[in-house]
């Protein structure tokens, strides 16, 4: 983000705009999702599939399958996030925490949009108030209105937007161009997994290989279900990679 003439006295806080009414904490924050990996999201007639790029660690000694990007939050409910992986740790026991006390309270699972609408209001919140910063996270969360998918978006800022299909982190907008361009009014579960693993090429800059996917499939009325890397290295041969994944450990 370049830096524009005056915009030291504004900033600093996210709690004060600039003359023409940017947050530039929040701004900072998007800044730091792009340079986590891409995450994509894509509905199908019964579920919905997770993909995202992760930075696999440096040391042939750590464990890549502990680098996760792909989150159960309750049976139906499940969500992908880019960004600050410690940032998204803290967001994702939110949205746990408010799944249970919906479930205690009213008897049923929380609809995925109750939660989007909660976690929304909690991001607002860090853009508020002095002492705080926004949290580096944007996150795509699933879950099912009846039997049909669906998606909300939160970015930093706190805004929710639902999608069908939609990406995050690295290059979401050439991204997302695509998903516009492919996404159909039907497709099966391997036809949106192919479509996502796709996408993150699209975002990545580099070829990578399969094990720096972490890919879930979420189904109504079921835990997220996270594919093993030998499931992935399965569902992937024969699809084209743009690069090597790099193997840096950088928290996103």
């Amino acid at each position: 983000m370049e830096m524009q003439p005056g915009q030291m006295a504004y900033d600093r806080a996210s709690t004060v705009f600039s003359p023409d009414g940017r947050l530039f904490q929040v701004e900072y924050a998007l800044q730091a999702i792009q340079m986590g990996g891409t995450a994509v999201a894509v509905t199908f007639d019964t579920g919905i599939v997770f993909v995202a790029f992760r930075n696999l660690p440096v040391s042939s000694l750590a464990d890549a399958g502990s680098v996760e990007k792909s989150f159960a939050i309750d049976s139906g409910l499940g969500c992908v996030t880019a960004g600050l992986i410690a940032d998204s740790r803290v967001l994702v026991e939110f949205l746990r925490v408010e799944a249970q006390r919906h479930r205690l309270t009213f008897g049923e699972p929380a609809p995925y949009t109750v939660l989007g609408h909660a976690l929304g209001t909690l991001l607002q919140q860090f853009t508020q108030f002095g002492g705080t910063r926004p949290f580096a996270v944007s996150l795509l969360l699933g879950g099912f209105n009846g039997r049909t998918p669906g998606l909300v978006e939160l970015d930093p800022s706190g805004a929710t937007i639902g999608w069908r299909a939609y990406a995050i982190g690295r290059n979401r907008r050439a991204v997302a161009d695509y998903l516009e361009e492919k996404v159909t009014d039907r497709l099966d579960e391997d036809a949106a997994f192919k479509l996502a693993v796709q996408a993150v090429a699209e975002g990545s800059p580099t070829p990578f290989q399969p094990e720096a996917l972490d890919a879930a499939i979420l189904e109504p009325e079921s835990e997220l279900r996270r594919l093993p890397s030998a499931e992935v290295a399965r569902r992937v041969q024969g699809l084209s990679f743009i690069g090597t994944p790099e193997r840096k450990s950088n928290g996103r």
